[in-house]
């Protein structure tokens, strides 16, 4: 896309700002930045970790978020929507909105320190690092080169493939080298040192094929390479003084190719080539310096984000506002009146006298004096005038006294009448019009302090007067009127009229007026109702070309009314430009603001905004929800969001919002700069928050939307436990207790949930009880066991599949996820599926969608995904069966269930509801458990678990003929029990004074360096494992190396 604004000056008076450590930035030695997919902005730092930017907000993540280096190098986005970020320290690290994920030497990686991440068409990843070139995949890094040439190949800081197809390396010391070690020939012939040339920075490419390089240099002048790849030849394009006579030590740090094939350096400050000449490029910005220039960046809004190695970051938009002042040829800075004439010129008027505009350069036509008014006839051409000035028309660019035959009467004001008509008001106070170079009175009309004039379309005249009460005043039918409507007739000072949409719009100092007499209303509009952003009006310009009206406001900027919504523009930081005296579209359709800092080109953006919901309140805080859950006892919900425009500004946004499902707030809100929003006793049901912004150019947003389920109280929560208990999940146990807790707190959400245990314990179970207590609980929920499924049509099972997919597909079919849809799938044994399948369903629960085998058409699916193994998944990652990324989106929250023997409490209840059960069944009185049996029964293992109990107790009820189980109704010995003593219970503790460090490391040689799984150091140390390995890596603990066979 090009954002370049017609005839636009180079660089001129750019707007810019700087966010440092006290803006919440996370360190202010910018490396890398980044815009992702939903627009928000990535700045990866060198002190301080990364930050996170929507424009109003810098949410910062560190160490303790699970970073392992607080060192970032670069940050790319991958093919399934999750940012990597490249550490120097910390190899990488994946963000997929919940946590981090990291990647080391232990995954392949040529080493830890990473200096660029390229995404590659197939879905890899090319890894830059000290140590040579990766290829990553999936979790791991594939492919390695360390060597070239036979030779080390050490650091790369780049890697680009030229339109030749030969790949080349940035790499330090050894030069510019291609894959099959050949070094690229740096000397210039221009007698520059080309052994200063072996240290190059990065490349870039423009639509010619060529390709730039910057170096690491010592030297005043400003160098960058280009190499033909078509001719094989290389060349130095160097400007000597571009920059003075200050020397870089490291040359020019940064190249870039922008998408109008300008070349981009940074090199203490930052320099744009444009293929013939050389422009400095900053911001007006008192007291800062772009000599720290790290690098630069655009985003999607054409704005340009400058990293300072030590300065933070600065934002630019060379794009909507073009300031031209006396520097640039104006008269007067103060600008009170724009014309455009036949030919396309801009007349500006100041108060230091008349200037035109013309092929981006200003000529002052005369000065001298203040311009009072200024207006175009029906020719095109331009009449002005000033105090004790006579009246001016243009000739071309020039401008010639015309003798206007007035009887002696003086021309004080000229306005713009109907169809490019002159309305003259003498310094007697006569209204008239200039016909031929005549002055013809205008009847009796007489008014001798009016300020402005207005002729509506049915020809009658409205005029403004300033410093008297009533100030506004209607001449029709020969007659002259004071305009008396309620709220204007108290009004004193008018200083612009305008007819729009049926009505007489009236700026004046307190507020803005809308007159219309067809409905005998008068509406007004002010700050206090949250209309404008001045009271003070001073311009008004109706805008046929985007229906609208423009409004010039005092220190307010510019206000754009759409006949619905007032967008509020500000066009500077300072007070003065933001004082808008004249407003002019021109016949090309650009907008120029006549301001008292000087004249403003205003490009309107294209780019819509983004939307993102922050955080929700309700009850406890959510922040970057997927899905909100909370019970019915709350007594509101508050919505927190932020509209994404960086060009607007966050102050700049507006937001309109709904309550999808909720009577009272179906409709959408009209827009408003609230950028919360708090629903108050919401009854239990499935509800849609949706929210939209729209910028300050009036561009929408898609609409963000979230799903919030409010759900029944505790109460009925509890007597849901209690119908689920007839299942077999009885327990008086305490580790059942707090996992029950966690049920019920995880049954709130839309997450997906791993359930870990072992065969028996009842996985299946306490998937169906998070369902009954979601509110998903009236829909479906499927269970599928994976193990089960015949191996070449698990797709199918899956995920359904069209008539005709395959030879026996003979109709279509609805396949597992689809029937689930709005409820609960519950995936057994999970740990069974083949790669294939386990990449698709990485896809559904990334996406949300799914394609049946054999269709095209993408299926939206609702389905909440409950799964569960007996297998040690982490074990099966290392042997390559199952995917970790899969692994890490289904362990979103986990559960373990214990195994029986390890709450042997709770085997007499149990016993007895089975044989409860199993009695009703039979039609039988329910036999008793003896004291014997029941010591005999907690004295074995049971490998089966809760299963293996229920069928033991079945048995001896079915085959017993006594009203008491006894230790010969059960058939086992429990010498015949495996070695069933928890791993607690063989671990020492050690003192309590032992340091953290310590415990972990005892913890996991004591379970083989296992994390996960009921016998892994996690479970064993009572914490996460996430927050275990971060303990790892916080403590540099690190599994040995197996040795070689």
């Amino acid at each position: 896309m090009n954002h370049a604004a017609p005839n636009q000056k180079t660089f001129g008076h750019i707007l810019g700002q700087q966010y440092t450590v006290f803006d919440g930035l996370a360190g202010m030695y910018v490396e890398a930045i980044y815009q992702d997919r939903h627009g928000l902005l990535w700045i990866g730092t060198i002190d301080g970790g990364i930050s996170r930017f929507d424009g109003a907000h810098f949410d910062t993540f560190g160490l303790s978020d699970g970073l392992p280096h607080l060192s970032v190098t670069t940050i790319v986005e991958d093919a399934d929507g999750r940012l990597l970020f490249g550490t120097f320290g910390g190899g990488i690290a994946a963000y997929d909105g919940r946590g981090f994920q990291v990647y080391t030497t232990e995954h392949g990686l040529p080493s830890n320190d990473i200096f660029g991440l390229q995404p590659q068409a197939d879905g890899s990843v090319r890894v830059l690092t000290t140590a040579g070139v990766g290829r990553f995949v999936e979790g791991r890094c594939i492919e390695c080169m360390t060597e070239l040439a036979g030779k080390p190949l050490g650091v790369v800081y780049d890697m680009a493939t030229d339109s030749a197809g030969t790949t080349w390396l940035a790499t330090q010391g050894r030069g510019v080298l291609s894959m099959d070690g050949q070094r690229m020939n740096t000397d210039s012939g221009d007698g520059h040192d080309a052994g200063q040339l072996q240290w190059p920075w990065n490349f870039a490419q423009d639509t010619a094929g060529n390709l730039w390089i910057g170096f690491r240099y010592v030297g005043t002048e400003v160098i960058v390479g280009r190499y033909d790849p078509m001719s094989k030849q290389f060349e130095i394009i160097r400007n000597d003084g571009a920059e003075g006579a200050e020397v870089v030590q490291n040359g020019t740090r940064h190249v870039r190719v922008d998408d109008r094939d300008r070349l981009w350096l940074g090199r203490r400050g930052v320099i744009v080539y444009d293929g013939e000449e050389w422009h400095p490029f900053s911001a007006d910005l008192p007291g800062v310096h772009f000599s720290g220039t790290r690098l630069t960046y655009e985003d999607s809004e054409g704005n340009i984000w400058v990293g300072l190695w030590g300065g933070g970051l600065i934002f630019c938009d060379p794009i909507s506002v073009q300031l031209y002042d006396k520097e640039d040829g104006l008269p007067d800075n103060e600008v009170r009146q724009l014309s455009e004439d036949r030919e396309g010129r801009i007349w500006i008027g100041t108060t230091g006298g008349l200037a035109c505009l013309e092929d981006g350069q200003i000529h002052p036509v005369e000065v001298g004096y203040t311009l009072l008014y200024m207006v175009t006839d029906q020719q095109g051409q331009i009449w002005s005038g000033g105090p004790d000035r006579p009246v001016f028309k243009s000739i071309g660019r020039e401008i010639q006294a015309v003798a206007v035959n007035a009887e002696g009467v003086e021309i004080k004001m000229l306005f713009q009448g109907r169809e490019g008509s002159l309305i003259a008001w003498t310094s007697e106070g006569q209204l008239g019009r200039i016909e031929a170079d005549r002055f013809i009175a205008i009847g009796d009309l007489w008014s001798p302090d009016c300020r402005v004039v207005l002729q509506d379309r049915e020809g009658s005249f409205w005029l403004g007067c300033y410093g008297k009460r009533p100030a506004l005043y209607n001449y029709r039918d020969g007659h002259l009127r004071t305009c008396d409507m309620p709220g204007i007739e108290a009004v004193a000072y008018v200083n612009a009229l305008c007819e729009y949409q049926d009505a007489i719009w009236v700026g004046t100092t307190h507020g803005l007026f809308a007159i219309s007499y067809q409905a005998k209303e008068v509406r007004q509009f002010t700050v206090d109702q949250g209309d404008l952003s001045a009271n003070g009006i001073l311009a008004l310009e109706a805008d046929p070309q985007q229906a609208c009206l423009w409004i010039g406001t005092s220190g307010g900027g510019v206000l754009k009314y759409d006949g619905q919504t007032f967008q509020s523009i500000r066009l500077g930081k300072s007070a003065l430009e933001n004082i808008v005296d004249a407003i002019l579209r021109d016949s090309q359709g650009r907008l120029w603001f006549g301001t008292r800092a000087g004249l403003i080109a205003y490009q309107p953006g294209e780019t819509p905004p983004r939307i993102h919901i922050r955080q929700v309140v309700a009850g406890r805080t959510f922040d970057e929800p997927q899905s909100v859950s909370c019970p019915d006892s709350t007594p509101e919900i508050q919505f927190h969001f932020q509209g994404i425009s960086f060009r607007s500004g966050a102050e700049q946004m507006r937001y309109s919002h709904r309550l999808v499902g909720h009577g009272p707030a179906e409709e959408w809100s009209a827009f408003a700069p609230a950028n919360r929003v708090t629903y108050q006793d919401v009854p239990a049901g499935l509800f849609h928050f949706e929210v939209r912004t729209v910028d300050r150019d009036g561009l929408m947003s898609d609409v963000a939307r979230l799903a919030v389920r409010v759900v029944p109280t505790h109460l009925r929560r509890l007597e849901q436990m209690l119908r689920v208990s007839n299942q077999g999940f009885l327990s008086q146990s305490q580790a059942m207790a707090r996992l029950l807790e966690q049920v019920e707190s995880m049954a709130e959400t839309d997450m997906t949930v791993l359930v870990l245990g072992e065969t028996g314990v009842g996985k299946g179970v306490l998937a169906r009880l998070l369902h009954n207590l979601s509110p998903r609980q009236v829909s479906p929920f499927i269970s599928v066991n994976c193990g089960g499924l015949s191996s070449g049509l698990i797709e199918s099972e899956l995920f359904g599949h069209e008539k005709g997919a395959f030879t026996s597909a003979n109709a279509q079919k609805i396949g597992y996820f689809e029937r689930a849809d709005g409820g609960t799938l519950f995936l057994d044994e999970v740990g069974d599926l083949p790669l294939d399948s386990q990449r698709a369903l990485l896809h559904i629960l990334e996406e949300g969608h799914l394609t049946r085998v054999g269709g095209e058409q993408s299926i939206p699916v609702d389905v909440r995904v409950v799964a569960a193994t007996n297998k040690d998944l982490e074990e099966a990652i290392q042997a390559g069966t199952f995917r970790e990324d899969l692994f890490y989106r289904l362990s979103v929250l986990s559960l373990i269930l214990p195994p029986l023997r390890e709450r042997q409490e709770d085997i007499p209840l149990l016993a007895a509801h089975f044989a409860s059960r199993c009695a009703e069944q039979l039609g039988r009185p329910t036999p008793v458990l003896g004291e014997e049996v029941v010591v005999h029964l907690q004295q074995y293992a049971w490998p089966g678990n809760v299963r293996e109990l229920e069928h033991v107790i079945q048995q001896a009820v079915v085959l017993g003929d006594r009203d008491v189980i006894q230790v010969a109704d059960v058939p086992f010995q429990a010498a015949e029990a495996e070695l069933a003593l928890p791993v607690e219970q063989g671990f020492d503790w050690g003192a309590e004074d032992e340091d953290e460090k310590q415990r972990i490391l005892a913890a996991l040689q004591a379970t083989n360096w296992r994390i996960y799984g009921p016998r892994g150091a996690a479970r064993l140390l009572s914490m996460g494992p996430e927050k275990l390995r971060y303990r790892m890596r916080k403590h540099g603990l690190q599994r040995p190396e197996k040795p070689s066979p």
